[in-house]
């Protein structure tokens, strides 16, 4: 039988402000954005990058709004691990969910790690961006293993510096704009201006970030809701002023297209070499500020499972001396570190990444759409109510993120490829084994995503069926949050009526 009050040893302390959880969300998604994906997503389309970053943060906007709402009903570790499977009283759909988006974090690091590299480049030519970013990765998990408080005090810090890097670009930036730079706009048709949306969404890909930590946060009916709205309106506004001063300043935008670090390669256009350094010391803050929040949010998730009896019980074990899940913390750092020299590119990698979080972006958004029309226990314990907006963001949410999703996957070349899959072994002009892989040759991110998919169920099939040889008790199980004590959390909200 499980036990609420068998799990409080493993509970997480709330030890975050709401200072650090906003920069968890801010910090930790500038690397991705402003200092990565910016300048290399105008390749498709050019200067109209611009108009999909104001679009995309509206998209960003509405996730936001409906991860810091049901981060209120459920304030625990891997956010939408909880909100899933506490809303459904199930943990199966909140594993396949979060199972993927495990691996998006696991990549995320790695391509942040990468960004670091070519940063650190401005000032140290000859380094591989490999090894450093592999340095980088050991540093911050030794940073986070000591635990949450730290993590929150070095985040503030780096996003105190960052903030005052990114000005010194747009502000003067602003004042040397050429309107003629911009045209022209569109570059690469409809197509290329769809092409560029994945990507630029990895831009916002942190935005929900903050939830993950939700078992850490203080107050979260308050700072959790402040930290991811107020974190991501933030995050559009500095998006869409850097995207414009950058592609007004620089006279061709394949500069930036083809450039590993474009905010340095802008400043290079009218700033002064001083200048220039700072901006790309700024960009070291930020690809390793964003790795430092991925990294912190990541071991959540198999933290969760394992709390939920359906992962290796070690991963939910807290270390005494610092109160972190130290065994989820090492497989993450040991995965993304192999990550990092895996990688044949950073496109790949982001397209991957992007494929997990957006998957969880649509479920969480049609969750709190199902809460909102079949669950009334639940929406009366939400921190907040706007009424009409929640079924809007929802909706826009959902629908905006499975287009992405369905853009990241490229279903439609993969039709096709099937169809050659099905045709050529039986017309014997291939084997059935380099048929299936020339299929996914054009969907690579399914390549990848499929079989993580098939080793995850497997995983969960196997601590299903012994939870149910001891007879584990999955209502008591699910009448808990994850990293939340038995004192904190009131299970009286729902009513656990179903198994997995």
């Amino acid at each position: 039988m499980s036990s609420s009050h068998g799990k409080d040893s493993n509970s997480l302390s709330r030890d975050m402000g709401l200072f650090g959880a906003m920069s968890t969300v801010v910090a930790g998604t500038l690397g991705a954005g402003l200092f990565v994906t910016l300048g290399t997503a105008s390749s498709t389309t050019g200067p109209s990058v611009i108009l999909v970053v104001v679009l995309s943060g509206i998209l960003a906007m509405a996730i936001a709004v409906n991860y810091s709402w049901m981060a209120t009903i459920f304030p625990a570790a891997a956010g939408s691990y909880a909100y899933i499977s506490r809303t459904f009283d199930s943990r199966l759909p909140g594993f396949i969910v979060t199972w993927s988006k495990w691996l998006g974090y696991m990549a995320a690091d790695a391509v942040l790690a990468l960004g670091f590299g070519s940063y650190l480049q401005v000032f140290y030519p000859s380094i591989d961006p490999k090894i450093a970013g592999f340095v980088l990765l050991t540093v911050l998990f030794l940073v986070n293993l000591v635990g949450t408080k730290e993590y929150s005090l070095s985040q503030n810090a780096i996003m105190a510096v960052l903030m005052v890097a990114i000005l010194i670009l747009v502000i003067p930036g602003s004042f040397h704009v050429n309107a003629a730079n911009y045209h022209p706009f569109f570059t690469g048709g409809m197509d290329g201006f769809i092409g560029a949306a994945v990507p630029l969404f990895y831009a916002y890909i942190g935005i929900a970030v903050a939830g993950q930590m939700g078992a850490e946060v203080k107050n979260p009916s308050k700072n959790l809701p402040l930290a991811m709205v107020g974190g991501t309106l933030l995050l559009v506004v500095l998006y869409v002023w850097t995207a414009v001063v950058i592609y007004g300043v620089v006279g061709d935008y394949t500069v930036l297209a083809n450039s590993d670090r474009p905010l340095a390669t802008a400043a290079e256009a009218f700033l002064g070499n001083s200048a220039t350094a700072i901006v790309a010391f700024g960009g070291l803050l930020a690809t390793a500020s964003s790795v430092h929040a991925v990294m912190a949010a990541g071991i959540k998730m198999p933290y969760s499972w394992s709390w939920d009896e359906v992962f290796p019980k070690q991963f939910s074990a807290v270390s005494q001396r610092f109160g972190t899940p130290h065994y989820s913390l090492v497989t993450l750092y040991v995965v993304a570190a192999a990550l990092t020299f895996w990688s044949d590119g950073l496109d790949e990698a982001i397209v991957i990444a992007t494929f997990s979080y957006l998957i969880a972006y649509a479920t969480v958004s049609l969750t709190l759409l199902y809460v909102r029309a079949s669950r009334p226990d639940l929406v009366e314990q939400a921190g907040f109510d706007y009424g009409w907006l929640t079924p809007v963001t929802g909706v826009v949410a959902a629908v905006g993120a499975v287009g992405l999703l369905t853009q990241a996957a490229n279903f439609g070349g993969l039709l096709g490829a099937f169809a050659d899959f099905l045709g050529a072994p039986l017309a014997g002009n291939i084997p059935l084994a380099s048929a299936y892989w020339t299929a996914f040759e054009a969907a690579p991110t399914l390549r990848i995503y499929l079989p993580w998919m098939v080793v995850g169920l497997g995983i969960f099939a196997i601590y299903w069926r012994l939870g149910n040889r001891r007879g584990t008790d999955v209502g008591a199980i699910l009448d808990t949050l994850p990293g939340v004590s038995s004192e904190e959390y009131d299970p009286g909200i729902k009513d656990v009526t179903s198994d997995d």
